[in-house]
């Protein structure tokens, strides 16, 4: 039911952001759902930063860029495909801090890197209740979407940062690498 509901929505978006009508949405999102499942996973455990992330079999890990955050652990992509990639966060948080605050941190920042549009709403990283932060950066013509889940295990905040050129054919692909994510207990 729950996962019914789930796809209910994102069908609704579609149909809204597009202007598609909801069958149109309804058989696009079945169509894309399909050519996710047939994705051949490949899972990269950092027990160094208590986490594994699940990414396309195609796809390869690179160190991270410290001058983008010193909390930065790895960056995920396809070196034959650059329209989207992924971005692993782990940093200390106040105790007691949410990940819905979390988002609004990172909101500040990426509003001053020229994203707009940003949403913060609730949703889960792996097992955990966190909050997704997505929004969009439009420069001649272009534009860049991105999704960054978030959850909190403790002091520590765990971010998945997702980003498309075609967000309309990487939202399943994001939705399934964030409900795979693991953060390792008992490393």
């Amino acid at each position: 039911m729950t996962a019914n509901k789930h796809f209910k929505r994102r069908v609704r978006e579609r149909a809204r952001r597009t202007g598609e009508s909801y069958t149109a949405a309804l058989r696009h999102l079945r169509r894309v759902d399909a050519e996710e499942h047939r994705v051949q996973w490949k899972r990269i455990e950092r027990p160094d930063f208590a986490y594994a992330v699940h990414v396309p079999q195609g796809w390869h890990e690179r160190p991270p860029n410290t001058k983008n955050s010193p909390w930065e652990t790895a960056r995920y992509g396809d070196h034959s495909d650059r329209r989207h990639g992924a971005i692993v966060f782990r940093q200390p948080v106040r105790p007691g801090r949410t990940s819905t605050e979390m988002a609004e941190i990172a909101r500040s920042s990426l509003e001053s890197l020229g994203f707009a549009d940003i949403e913060i709403v609730p949703a889960r990283l792996g097992e955990r209740d966190g909050a997704l932060l997505s929004g969009v950066k439009r420069d001649a013509g272009r534009a860049l979407s991105i999704r960054e889940y978030m959850a909190m295990d403790g002091d520590v905040g765990f971010c998945l940062g997702c980003w498309s050129t075609v967000p309309e054919e990487d939202l399943p692909l994001f939705e399934a690498m964030a409900g795979r994510f693991e953060i390792l207990v008992n490393v």
